[in-house]
């Protein structure tokens, strides 16, 4: 798949590795970033993700763009949207993204359906550290990239994005901006919330007698504060449920402990492995 010009928003880790992974594969001509400082600019040229950039100036950067991607933090995507909805005027112009949650986007974005074709995505790759510097381009390989569908997605403009995803290595899934927002509640929402949770318990005096267990459960809570703020925050609702979902499998394991009824403790530990177990990574 070649295209002429590609455009960044945000040359963080995802949007440097998207970079990264056109610019290996020849996959377009021109890959244009905007960024908000110089120096992050300057950072995304050093790391070869790009080709040129601009700072905030939307309308020489995205002029004549095949492809424009958002992967800038959640709570700033809607921003650039409208950003976008006074720039652009084609509807052959595709916009997408890569945010972790998926219905405010997509609404946002559907205000703006006459000015560019939308199609939300997210890949499910990335890293608890964030910069550019640590982008890479096979960073999406052998990953899952969740496109979303609503009643104003161009079908063909979702084929497109499909196969841009596809040619970097992810395999893709489709589903409604709901049903994502629901399922990563789980899978990896509520995993960052009990992370952080579980860090915090952490005495400093104990440092010194954290093995394996802990470092693996923990590692996603070095990831950034705000950023997963921001997150939590827009899937509000979605997290609210899986965390009383969670609370009730801890109070079963209070039960078993109080009352000392160790088959009942193991009953509910083997179906936990269970689940876990059928879980192919």
């Amino acid at each position: 798949m070649k295209l002429k010009k590609i455009v960044i928003i945000g040359t963080g880790l995802i949007g440097g590795s998207i970079g990264k992974a056109v610019l290996s594969k020849k996959m377009a001509d021109e890959v244009i970033g905007i960024s908000r400082r110089r120096s992050s600019l300057r950072r995304a040229l050093r790391e070869k993700c790009i080709t040129s950039g601009y700072i905030n100036n939307y309308a020489k950067a995205c002029r004549g763009a095949d492809v424009i991607f958002i992967a800038t933090p959640v709570n700033t995507i809607k921003d650039v949207i409208v950003k976008l909805s006074k720039t652009l005027k084609d509807k052959n112009v595709i916009v997408t993204d890569a945010g972790s949650t998926k219905k405010e986007i997509v609404d946002r974005a559907d205000k703006y359906k006459n000015r560019f074709s939308f199609v939300g995505a997210h890949p499910l790759a990335g890293l608890e550290k964030t910069g550019v510097e640590y982008s890479r381009p096979d960073l999406f390989k052998n990953s899952v990239c969740v496109l979303t569908r609503s009643v104003t997605t161009d079908r063909k403009k979702l084929q497109e994005v499909k196969k841009l995803w596809e040619a970097f290595g992810a395999t893709t899934r489709v589903v409604t901006p709901d049903i994502h927002d629901k399922i990563l509640s789980l899978t990896s929402h509520l995993p960052h919330v009990v992370a952080f949770a579980l860090a915090g318990v952490l005495e400093k005096k104990y440092c010194d007698y954290v093995a394996g267990g802990f470092k693996d459960t923990t590692r996603i809570a070095a990831s950034d504060p705000i950023l997963w703020s921001d997150i939590f925050i827009s899937n509000r609702k979605n997290l609210k449920t899986a965390l009383g979902k969670f609370r009730k499998n801890i109070a079963d394991i209070e039960r078993s402990l109080a009352s000392k009824q160790a088959a009942r403790l193991i009953k509910k530990l083997k179906e936990c492995k269970r689940k876990r177990d059928n879980v192919v990574f």
